[in-house]
This record gives structure tokens, C-alpha cells and sequence, in this order.
């Protein structure tokens, strides 16, 4: 990136239980507020990782490169704690940004959040959740890519009745499944979402994001279901075309 664009790294945005949790800034330079989007990556949240995966080219870069200001973070990973703490880390990242200590050009307004596989499923709860702490909408657009909707529904990768990366996000309390899926959440007041998902998806069924467009669609939120015909869960060979559907949408729902 040029020396026109912003790029901040591990930035501390709080330590819950003692565990430092940090995001990333790339966009443009300017003087007044842009749309601004997170993005939640694959294992964070589910299991080890790390924020780095946003910095390829088809995911943050892309959208800064279309005028957005994005921010990728980390949130706790199921085996430093469970369901809601990833939930309540990404409603922290959220509240830091409103609250803006650098003077980033953040629009609290225009705030979009997106995410693949894990962090998809992160980031359509997200959107279906608001903040104990604001009475204010936290997101205003969601795109999820290859995520789950629906923890309660196995198939895939996505076992209940064994050990698994959905059991290990509640810590085995299959009663908080419900909790933690997004289709439990939607209400007439969702954010647009747009739905990114292969059709042959091995580790979390299309029939997840089917799932999460109906029930969208039936109390009148603004759903846009994209399948990608023989698309694997990673996507691979279609992120480019995956990340240029994702910034037009961005530009259409925030502005």
C-alpha cells in the first residue's frame, strides 16, 4: 500500500480475563469519516489463530483499496474461553471503534462487519446482536462467507454428537447451541446481509446459508443470498470474485 493509505498494527483494543486482544487498520488517508468494515477470519473464535488471513489481498486490502476503512481483530478462541466471550469481544472491538481514541476516520454510521467459515458464523451474530451497552445499531451490513447459521443442524464438519470445533465453542453445553446461532437472532430489525456460500461446501452444508436467507427473508430484512456453484468451503480460485461482490455490496448498504 501506498503512503496514502493508513496502516496500524496490534493495536490493543481491551484484555479481557488477562488475554490481549488486538486489531489491525488499513485504509485510505482522509480527513473525513469513511464507511468502515471488520473482518472476523476463519479459526479466531473457534479454534488457534490469528488475524493475519485479512491482510491477503482478496480480503481487507481489497476493501481498502474500494475506499473503505477496515479493521481485522482478534476475539478469544473457544480454548481460552467459550460462548458468549467471542461475541462480547467483537461488541468490545465494535464499542472501541464508536469510541475512536486514535481519531481514525471510523463512521460510526457506516459500520459493515464480514467474515469467513467461523468468522462468518462471528460475524452474522454480530449483526443479529446488539450491545448491552448502546442502544444504537452496532452494524449496519453483514456479509458472511462460508458460515454456519444454525449450530443446532449437523452436517459437514459440523458434529454435536462427538467432540467437535461446535462443541468446543460452547464448552460442551449443547443447550447454549441455540444461543449461538445466528437464525435464533433474526428479527425484522437485521442489517442487510449478504450470503456468500459454495454449493459444495464439505465442512459446513449449504443448506446453512439457505437456512439464514429464509429466515431473514421471512420477517422482511434485506437478505441476498449468493451461491457459488461447486464452491469448496474456502472458496479457493473465486476469493477475488467473492471480495469484488462484498465491496459492492458494502457501497451499496453503507454508502
Amino acid at each position: 500500500m501506498s503512503s496514502e493509505f493508513i496502516q496500524l498494527r496490534d493495536i490493543r483494543y481491551c484484555s479481557p480475563g488477562g488475554v490481549a486482544l488486538c486489531l489491525d487498520v488499513l485504509g485510505p488517508a482522509s480527513t473525513t469519516p469513511l464507511a468502515t468494515v471488520v473482518r472476523i477470519d476463519g479459526c479466531p473464535g473457534w479454534g488457534p489463530g490469528d488475524r493475519s488471513s485479512a491482510q491477503l489481498p482478496f480480503a481487507n486490502p481489497a476493501l481498502a483499496s474500494a475506499g473503505f476503512l477496515t479493521v481485522a481483530i482478534s476475539v478469544r478462541h473457544s480454548g481460552q474461553a467459550v460462548f458468549p466471550a467471542q461475541l462480547h469481544d467483537i461488541q468490545a472491538a465494535l464499542s472501541w471503534l464508536r469510541r475512536n481514541p486514535l481519531g481514525l476516520p471510523v463512521d460510526p454510521d457506516r459500520i459493515g462487519i464480514w467474515g469467513q467459515s467461523a468468522g462468518g458464523h462471528l460475524a452474522a451474530l454480530a449483526g443479529l446482536t446488539a450491545s448491552p451497552r448502546t442502544t444504537a445499531a452496532d452494524v449496519h451490513a453483514v456479509v458472511t462467507i462460508s458460515g454456519p447459521s444454525d449450530l443446532t443442524r449437523p452436517g459437514g464438519a459440523m458434529r454435536i454428537d462427538r467432540p467437535s470445533p461446535v462443541t468446543a465453542l460452547v464448552g460442551g453445553d449443547l443447550e447454549q447451541l441455540p444461543a449461538a446461532s445466528p437464525v435464533t437472532h433474526v428479527s425484522a430489525g437485521a442489517p442487510p446481509f449478504l450470503i456468500i456460500h459454495g454449493t459444495a461446501d464439505e465442512t459446513v452444508p449449504y443448506e446453512q446459508a439457505e437456512a439464514l436467507h429464509r429466515a431473514l427473508l421471512a420477517v422482511g430484512a434485506r437478505s441476498r443470498l449468493l451461491p457459488i456453484a461447486g464452491g469448496p468451503h474456502d472458496l479457493r480460485g473465486d476469493q477475488y470474485a467473492v471480495a469484488d461482490e462484498a465491496a459492492r455490496f458494502f457501497q451499496e448498504s453503507l454508502g
